[in-house]
Order: C-alpha cells, then sequence, then structure tokens
C-alpha cells in the first residue's frame, strides 16, 4: 500500500535503508524494565490486542499486564512462545525490536500486522 512505512522506505532511500533491527534476549521483561528505567521509548500496542490474546491463549492474568504495561507482543507454536518490543523509531527511520523465544520457532508473522499499524500510527502522530 502507498502509506507503508516499507513504501515510505523504498521512496525516501532510493531501496535502500533499515526498518527495523532485531535482537534476541533472554529475559524479554527485565529488558522492557531497563528501556523503561533508561527513558527509551517503546511503542505504543492497541489495547485491545491483548484482549485478542487473553481470548486466544491461556496467558495467566499477571503476564498479560506485564506485556501490557511494556508494549510486548506475543505468539505461541507447539514449539513454545516468542515475545516481541519494539522501540520508537529513531529519526523516523528505523526502530529496534526485541526478541525472546521459548522453543518457538517462527518469525511472530501473526503480529505483522498489528506492528505494520503500531509503526504507521507512529510515524502519522509524529508528523
Amino acid at each position: 500500500a502507498e502509506g507503508t512505512l516499507s513504501n515510505r522506505v523504498l521512496r525516501q532511500y532510493a531501496g535502500t535503508g533499515v526498518q527495523h533491527i532485531a535482537f534476541r534476549c533472554h529475559d524479554i521483561f527485565a529488558l522492557a524494565l531497563a528501556l523503561s528505567k533508561a527513558g527509551v521509548a517503546t511503542m505504543p500496542v492497541p489495547e485491545n490486542y491483548y484482549d485478542d490474546l487473553a481470548a486466544r491463549f491461556q496467558l495467566p492474568e499477571e503476564t498479560l499486564g506485564r506485556m501490557r504495561s511494556f508494549g510486548i507482543l506475543y505468539d505461541e507454536d507447539e514449539h513454545g512462545s516468542f515475545f516481541q518490543l519494539y522501540t520508537t523509531h529513531f529519526h523516523r527511520r528505523f526502530a529496534f525490536e526485541i526478541v525472546e523465544r521459548r522453543g518457538y520457532r517462527g518469525f511472530g508473522a501473526p503480529n505483522a500486522p498489528v506492528r505494520t499499524a503500531m509503526q504507521r500510527l507512529e510515524l502519522l502522530s509524529a508528523g
């Protein structure tokens, strides 16, 4: 689509550029807390995302609450669980993605539309 982050990067940087840089961690909740204490902003997640997670997965309410407070996304497969966190964009150009895999073998594909919407809303609100 014309207004997507991917198209903006292609237009603005002539096909080059980075949308996000991913890092793996072993404890996303500890890392999210450290980012918060350091003043690193994370992309806001739509509130209904967590309502959907509660309906789809058997997550403890405490875990959902912690995910909600830090803006952490989630998925799971038959091998395990997957957590994702995105910082806000740096220079309106790229964000950092932090992931924690607990046996999960995918790439969080069910979260891609949510991430795209989060990125678009952030960039639109930043002007």
